[in-house]
């Protein structure tokens, strides 16, 4: 997903990249407690005739199935903000709070866009600064990552023509 703030007059605009959350916090806890109830019914149907050794892997499995649903959905809270400014463009990368915060000065920095090796797989785009590379939107799908290139190309173009006709003016 591909959101964008735009505010001319400060002179900024903000992109926010968040993966694709097809489901909610919510409803991966409904999945697990369903099937928590399914597998603890029949690991105690397996009890009750005695093949008490069942019991322990249903546990374990529902252990592993908890961990990987944590894991995926920690993976879709993942969100990363580009701040371009006058003089200045910001990555930060976080879950909840950013953990990762990146600032370059804007005569620096550089979008960079990657055909993909593979006509299927997305193109690639990079924030290049001082000989550092940092790939941007590695979690969008392809539909998003044209979507986030079209407007990386907007936002760079109306950041340059902005400030050029502001120096015409003086």
């Amino acid at each position: 997903m591909v959101k964008v703030h735009t505010n001319k007059p400060e002179g900024f605009s903000q992109i926010i990249l968040k993966p694709n959350a097809s489901f909610s916090w919510a409803a991966n806890l409904q999945l697990l407690y369903g099937l928590l109830i399914i597998s603890l019914a029949i690991g105690l149907g397996f009890v009750y005739v005695g093949a008490w050794v069942i019991l322990p892997y249903s546990i374990i499995e529902l252990s592993v199935l908890t961990a990987c649903i944590y894991y995926c959905v920690k993976r879709c809270n993942l969100q990363e903000v580009i701040t371009i400014e006058e003089f200045e463009v910001s990555l930060q990368r976080g879950h909840r709070a950013p953990s990762e915060e990146l600032s370059f000065h804007r005569l620096w920095a550089k979008f960079v866009i990657r055909a993909p090796k593979h006509p299927l797989d997305p193109s690639t785009v990079t924030l290049l600064s001082q000989g550092e590379e940092y790939e941007i939107g590695s979690f969008l799908s392809a539909k998003d990552k044209s979507q986030l290139i079209k407007v990386l190309k907007q936002l760079v173009y109306d950041h340059t023509v902005y400030k050029a006709t502001d120096d015409n003016d003086l």
